[in-house]
């Protein structure tokens, strides 16, 4: 492959993993400020374990925990319960979340004062909200090193190599 599709290809992964980043850190962020956003009560108006098939066949299960409340002089509908929370491959920890939020349980909720639509149940930064930066930051770097690397190696292997100037040829008498 030519010095300039290798490019090309590896800056496919640096804008994906940037992207990828921008978009985590931001979540990131909107985490953290939930812990000062104002609370109301709500109430959760269903729960249940949701599922969605993959291409390759594996399954991913989310807790879908729909609640309601009232902020910004309107009645409001969220469903994010925290931030990072992703589909898994284990309906445990689905089932955990709608255990935990069954419908017709009274819940506190967090919403942000600039958009009251936006809302949260449970505040804050969690391990799980590190997912994205990290996945991206993964994409990115390695996007670097082969944007680096791969150009070298490859005019390393495309240079043939030189006898060495000092060793005597063996065929000279």
């Amino acid at each position: 492959m030519k010095t300039t599709g290798i490019r090309l290809f590896s800056s496919i992964f640096i804008l994906v993993g940037g992207s990828i980043i921008f978009f985590g850190l931001k979540t990131l962020k909107t985490a953290s400020d939930s812990t000062q956003w104002p609370t109301v009560e709500g109430t959760v108006t269903s729960s249940s374990v949701i599922s969605k098939s993959g291409d390759n066949g594996g399954v991913t299960y989310k807790g879908e925990v729909l609640y309601e409340y009232h902020a910004g002089g309107q009645t409001q509908l969220s469903n994010k319960v925290a931030y990072g929370g992703y589909g898994s491959s284990d309906p445990s920890n689905a089932q955990n979340a709608v255990n935990h939020y069954p419908k017709g349980k009274r819940v506190t909720v967090h919403y942000s004062p600039n958009d009251p639509t936006k809302a949260v149940l449970e505040p804050g930064i969690s391990t799980k909200t590190f997912f994205l930066p990290g996945f991206g930051s993964v994409f990115f770097l390695a996007g670097c090193a082969i944007f680096y690397f791969a150009p070298k190696m490859n005019q390393r292997q495309a240079t043939p190599e030189m006898p060495n100037a000092t060793t005597p040829d063996p065929k000279i008498g």
